[in-house]
């Protein structure tokens, strides 16, 4: 066992509250012992049945205690304390199952609390590169995988004491016995370590598994429209179908592991407390010994079937730890400085990129290569290229999503970064071609950008945006738009999400592509938004040829991750 093994348990129990974890131990402990003391009761009352003949080929100090018990009690008493106990044992384990799963849900609590705000705080080029769905399978369900190996860690710690205090009332009887009996308990251990070995190689089959369905759900879910005008429903169900296997067989095959070591660990712990047994028999041990010893054993071997299970089922776990330590090691190298926001200023002149370049990870050339490109205060500038020529890039840039690799950003000359680059950022609006809208009202929808808007200021960003159609609708602002906005239109959805935009007041807008998706009626409805907002704000257009690039007050056209040019919008080729 490496002190890696022992330092990550020691690491998620620390999730657990401390005086979660006094009362565990103590819980723990007064189970084990009450099962000890109660296996123990059977030597008086073999001592009270045979009226003492079975106390005589006892140790010493057994045989006085023993019979000093039978004396006082009698054959009634005794029964009635070793019926007591095993009730006061029932209670204990009723409240440690209880203490035992709150534990559980502590660290499965914490852990995807972690997870999320690690995600939330990461630097926006970080969750660019990241495939959402793994993110989301950690979340719901591996951290669930993760609680299951907690709960067993903690069941395997309580079959650890008790078989501690089991082996010890042995030990008391018969030390030569109960030391053969413990050191074939852990030889049979040993030997289930393959089991072991195998179970976490199934656990990283099983994660693979929950990925790879919650990304073929999800990309699924995301493109119904286009599976169903190009009819591949039958595929995207066998597609489904095939990976809901791959995680059906992971998962069976860990079934078929676990159950079969337990059969054969069971198989070999009955073969060994026979020997023993059978050993000490041989050996001359005394009825009055024998007997208790054989239930210490019959109860030692479901124990070490316990304990195996939990080892097996906590290295089962691990790669799902491992998964979650990753994400989060990742997410906290790409933590962005918990800043708060400063004011952000008001362009009177200019917001500028200058000397900027940005590398992604698995690209040879740069994304922007050297690029200055300055805004003018209320300007509108349209910003063209071929796919792949940084042009998003660069607007992330504009909007402070993430600072250049090598250059600055900056308004009226001021360059942002910390504080200012956080409150800059919050003073842009980005409206994207497909817009974000939650399963939730439209007035909810809006006060993303402003919590205390009141239905005034909402009216007239509504207005503004060309988004009056909202207010004839039978439900006005509180009308549920349907999860991504499924119950509006393309072009109301845009145009709600460009009124949330507006209400926020933003001293940068910036439309990467946002009429791209739209019909020409939608177009011009935003474009006539867009001409209302000239010279209000800084607009920043992302696109090709369109109402909204034919508006611009200039065109900078981007190639290969360079300004190849600025005027007019250049010719299709």
């Amino acid at each position: 066992m490496t002190l890696s093994t022992i330092r990550r348990p020691a690491g998620l129990l620390r999730s657990i509250p401390p005086g979660q974890i006094a009362l565990l131990s103590a819980l723990t402990l007064a189970s084990a012992l009450s099962e000890g003391v109660g296996l123990l009761m059977l030597v008086p009352m073999l001592s009270a049945l045979s009226a003492g003949e079975l106390a005589a080929g006892l140790p010493g100090w057994a045989a006085s205690a023993s019979t000093a018990l039978a004396q006082w009690l009698g054959l009634g008493g005794l029964l009635a304390l070793f019926v007591a106990l095993v009730a006061a044992r029932a209670v204990l384990n009723y409240r440690l199952a209880l203490a035992q799963t709150r534990s559980q849900y502590a660290v499965v609590d914490d852990w995807r609390d972690r997870i999320y705000r690690a995600l939330l705080s990461a630097g926006w080029r970080h969750l660019s590169a990241m495939r959402q769905s793994d993110n989301i399978s950690l979340l719901i369900q591996l951290v669930d995988t993760i609680g299951d190996g907690i709960f067993r860690l903690l069941g395997l710690l309580t079959s650890v004491v008790t078989l501690g205090i089991v082996w010890l009332a042995a030990f008391a009887l018969s030390p030569v016995t109960a030391l053969v009996g413990a050191l074939g308990g852990i030889a049979v251990l040993a030997l289930f370590s393959r089991f072991r070995r195998h179970a976490r190689g199934l656990g990283s089959d099983v994660v693979r598994g929950i990925g790879a369905l919650h990304g073929e759900a999800q990309e699924t879910l995301g493109a119904l429209r286009l599976i169903k005008s190009h009819g591949q429903e039958g595929g995207a169900a066998l597609r489904l179908s095939q990976n809901v296997g791959a995680l059906r067989r992971a998962q069976l095959a860990m079934i078929r592991t676990t159950a079969g070591s337990r059969a054969l660990l069971l198989s070999a712990g009955a073969v060994a407390m026979a020997l023993v047994v059978w050993v000490a028999f041989a050996r001359g041990v005394s009825l009055a010994v024998l007997l208790p010893l054989v239930a210490l054993f019959a109860r030692s071997v479901p124990l070490l079937d316990t304990l195996q299970s939990g080892l097996q089922h906590w290295s089962h776990a691990l790669p799902a730890i491992e998964r979650a330590e990753s994400l989060l090691a990742q997410a906290s190298a790409a933590r962005e400085p918990d800043l708060p926001a400063a004011p952000a200023p008001r362009p009177l002149h200019e917001i500028a990129v200058t000397d900027a370049t940005v590398c992604h990870d698995g690209r040879d050339s740069p994304a922007l290569d050297d690029v200055t490109l300055a805004l003018p205060a209320g300007s509108m500038t349209a910003l063209v290229g071929p796919s792949g020529a940084g042009k998003s890039t660069l607007a992330d840039l504009f909007g402070a999503m993430f600072a250049p690799d090598a250059g600055t950003l900056s308004v009226d000359g001021m360059p942002l970064d910390g504080a200012a680059l956080v409150g800059w950022r919050r003073a842009t609006a980005y409206l994207h071609q497909e817009p974000v809208l939650f399963h939730t009202t439209i007035r909810r929808n809006l006060q993303w950008a402003r919590s205390d808007a009141g239905e005034a200021e909402m009216k007239r960003a509504l207005e503004r945006a060309s988004a009056g159609f909202v207010l004839e609708l039978p439900e006005g602002l509180d009308t549920v738009v349907g999860d991504a906005g499924c119950r509006l239109s393309g072009g109301e959805r845009q145009r709600i999400a460009l009124a949330r935009a507006l209400l926020g007041d933003p001293a940068l807008l910036i439309l990467d592509e946002a009429t791209s998706a739209l019909d020409a009626e939608n177009d011009a409805a935003i474009a006539r938004a867009i001409a209302g907002l000239k010279g209000q704000c800084t607009i920043l257009v992302i696109g090709h040829r369109g109402a909204l690039t034919d508006m611009a007050d200039r065109v900078v056209t981007l190639r290969n991750g360079r300004i190849a040019g600025e005027g007019a919008i250049p010719s299709a080729s």
